[in-house]
């Protein structure tokens, strides 16, 4: 039974997970990030981006030098999104 549970409770987390980033990912798909950057480069970029104060700066960069008409509270939502996708940082 407490399998049960543990499985419904990860697969409830992983729908929350889903929902709470989509429109972050949607903002992400439509400035066409991935001309750019593939799935690679943020996995390489671990190595220059250690936590998600520098994660969130260079989304920032990227949004400026691309216009990205983002408000910044949707940067930050866009910065959340690539976190949870590929860095897994404790954001402070």
């Amino acid at each position: 039974m407490s399998i049960k549970i543990l499985l419904i409770s990860i697969l409830f987390s992983n729908v929350l997970l889903f929902g709470e980033h989509e429109d972050a990912k949607e903002l992400f798909e439509e400035a066409d990030c991935m001309s750019c950057h593939n799935g690679e480069d943020f996995e390489k970029r671990k190595d220059k981006v250690h936590n998600f104060t520098k994660l969130h700066k260079a989304v920032n960069a990227c949004r400026f030098a691309n216009e990205a008409e983002w408000f910044d509270d949707e940067s930050l939502d866009v910065s959340r999104y690539l976190n949870a996708k590929y860095y897994k940082f404790k954001e402070k």
